[in-house]
């Protein structure tokens, strides 16, 4: 099934990301590839069926929803646009970090 929704990863969200792989490379370099490798398959996913995991509010500019997608240990914040189709992935999180209460 093709994908329907185009991906889109914020400024906040590629930071995220830069760090959490930067933070795995220097504890654990053997792991490293793998982690990124399976975070971003997990974000690709999204392009099919995107609304399919838990709504966590609405987005203080837009007023969009935001939905919540775990990828052990990380959370993946995101919301979707329906035209054009588009997911924008807001930030990327350790669950055992203290989580946003304000997302864009």
């Amino acid at each position: 099934m093709p994908d329907t929704h185009r991906i889109v990863l914020t400024a906040d969200a590629l930071s995220d990301f830069q760090s959490i792989a930067n933070f795995i490379r220097q504890h654990s370099p053997q792991n490293a590839a793998g982690v990124a490798e399976k975070i971003l398959d997990a974000i690709d996913s999204l392009g099919s069926m995107p609304n399919r995991f838990k709504l966590v509010g609405n987005s203080r500019k837009r007023g969009a929803p935001i939905h919540a997608m775990v990828v052990r240990p990380l959370i993946v914040y995101y919301r979707v646009e329906a035209f054009p189709a588009a997911v924008y992935v807001l930030n990327i999180r350790h669950g055992s970090r203290r989580q946003p209460t304000r997302l864009e």
